[in-house]
């Protein structure tokens, strides 16, 4: 027998909460740690974690200063395995 599930919230109330918010920078700052083990200081010093809001949604981004950012991910891929690190 199926279960039925009541739906306290509508989705969109969900994906703008302060909760939601909490748990995606919680994982925005567990790939920003793991992309800090980089061995370029340089790389490592311009890492930000930044969070954003759409009309629909929290966002949350990781990333490092353009020029920089770039090479380092061609070479080693460093944001990549940090958010492979960390199960996203």
């Amino acid at each position: 027998m199926a279960r039925r599930i009541r739906q306290l919230r509508s989705i969109s109330e969900i994906m703008l909460s302060s909760e939601m918010e909490a748990e995606l920078l919680k994982l925005g700052e567990r790939v920003e740690a793991a992309a800090s083990t980089d061995p370029n200081p340089a790389y490592v010093e311009t890492l930000e974690t930044h969070v954003f809001r759409t009309k629909d949604r929290v966002h949350v981004q990781v990333g490092a200063a353009p020029t920089i950012g770039m090479r380092v991910e061609a070479k080693r891929g460093t944001l990549a395995r940090a958010l492979g690190q960390v199960g996203g």
